[in-house]
């Protein structure tokens, strides 16, 4: 079985590999691990490159001659960016691992996301969505009143990963302040929560459907092992935190599992997720959905699934053997 592997790193749109305002991209050494370890499956893999490249490469047919695509690629500045290799793949009859347009849309747009998990009963921090092209900064205080939220408030992004552009303010001026600089970074909606406090954890989820099962939960936390204020880039990339395996009373845990499943399932992601959550006074809270996680030696996705006993070898097995079902 051929594979090949479409992926984006910061060089294919210009960006300076030092630049951590837009880090939400591959990098070599996370594609050449995946592709050994699908190699030691058994797989013939290539490495595409950029969703451009693999546009271009379709309709060569010389040489497009994949049995699957394993989709990495993030895509950059466009509302859609995630979807487009999905949508290629399904333009033109192309098998392909992960998740669909409609899902990667529906994700990656931080608002509507938490609107469609609310709609289903699931808890979400109270919040809004700053609009530049149609809001000034005086609706700030007006949604501030109507939804009743106190501070402190988390503004991020609404259309971006890997935490970037995260902030936290604990006064109206400041969180004004974050939102106008914000909108002028990454020229976009600002998604602005209350802060929910308690544990930040992630569960990731293998396979589809009714074959969907979680690998697991684990904890971000501070150094010291203490609960960790909010999880931002600068955090992630500098080794700031620590991720544990964690565990819970049986009781919550399953509420935990069950709520991730029930999102998974909802929206729906193949293949595999992660959830990310907050927990607080044993209730968990969306924050959000990601249907491409990190798949670095030593992620979230791969720790996890060590401690359910699968392999790197296995657990890619598992993720190629869901796509597969599909094209049955």
């Amino acid at each position: 079985m051929k594979l090949g592997i479409v992926y984006d790193l910061k060089e294919d749109y210009g960006i300076n590999t030092q630049d951590s305002d837009f880090c939400d991209f591959s990098n070599l050494l996370e594609i050449q691990h995946i592709k050994q370890v699908l190699e030691r499956c058994g797989y013939y893999v290539d490495l595409i490159g950029s969703p451009q490249k693999f546009a271009l490469s379709i309709n060569d047919t010389s040489q497009f001659m994949y049995d699957m695509i394993l989709n990495f690629s993030e895509g950059y500045k466009s509302r859609n960016r995630e979807s487009i290799v999905p949508a290629l793949c399904e333009a033109y009859n192309i098998p392909y691992i992960f998740s669909d347009s409609h899902a990667m849309d529906l994700t990656l747009h931080k608002h509507q996301m938490l609107l469609f998990a609310n709609s289903l009963g699931i808890d979400t921090p109270k919040g809004f969505l700053f609009i530049p092209w149609l809001h000034d900064s005086n609706i700030i205080p007006m949604f501030i009143e109507r939804l009743k939220i106190s501070f402190p408030i988390i503004s991020i992004p609404n259309r971006e990963g890997t935490s970037m552009g995260l902030k936290i303010s604990y006064c109206l001026n400041e969180l004004i302040y974050n939102v106008g600089e914000t909108v002028m970074k990454y020229n976009q909606e600002i998604r602005c929560s209350e802060y929910i406090s308690g544990h930040e954890i992630a569960i990731p989820i293998l396979g589809t459907g009714d074959d969907a099962r979680c690998l697991g939960i684990v904890e971000y936390q501070q150094l010291d092992g203490s609960p960790i204020e909010f999880l931002s880039t600068a955090l992630k990339s500098k080794g700031m935190h620590k991720t544990i395996y964690q565990h819970f009373s049986d009781d919550i845990e399953k509420k935990i599992i069950d709520t991730a499943l029930f999102i998974h399932r909802s929206i729906p992601c193949y293949d595999l997720s992660r959830i990310d959550m907050r927990l607080k006074n044993d209730v968990p809270y969306l924050l959000e959905v990601t249907p491409l996680p990190s798949m670095n030696p030593g992620s979230t996705v791969e720790m996890c699934a060590a401690q359910k006993g699968y392999s790197a070898e296995m657990l890619y097995d598992e993720i190629i053997e869901s796509a597969k079902k599909r094209y049955r």
